[in-house]
């Protein structure tokens, strides 16, 4: 475990992050007299993180009328109410037989 200050935390706060990250470190940051607070790792980083841009709902898909027809066009290909195309340079083939 180690203790730093706030501004130790500030100059250097990769190296700290590194080690609750790594070596699972405990960090402890003294701030003022406001109290002492931990660095800690409380779950594993995802591989791809850093690429994975914050999602957006798109609210078209949360409309009733939306997902009644999705509901819908699964329910028909677990019925087998469906086309299966097997080559896609043929798709008329398999749509019209």
């Amino acid at each position: 475990m180690i203790e730093i200050t706030s501004t130790e935390l500030r100059k250097n706060i990769g190296k700290y992050l590194k080690l609750a990250i790594e070596k699972k470190e405990p960090v402890l940051v003294r701030y003022r007299d406001k109290g002492v607070f931990a660095l800690t790792l409380t779950s594993q980083p995802e591989k791809g993180l850093h690429s994975r841009k914050k999602e957006k709902r798109d609210s078209y898909f949360e409309q009733p009328e939306v997902l009644k027809s999705i509901r819908q066009g699964k329910a028909d290909i677990e019925a087998g109410r469906c086309i299966t195309i097997n080559d896609p340079d043929k798709i008329w083939e398999s749509i019209l037989s």
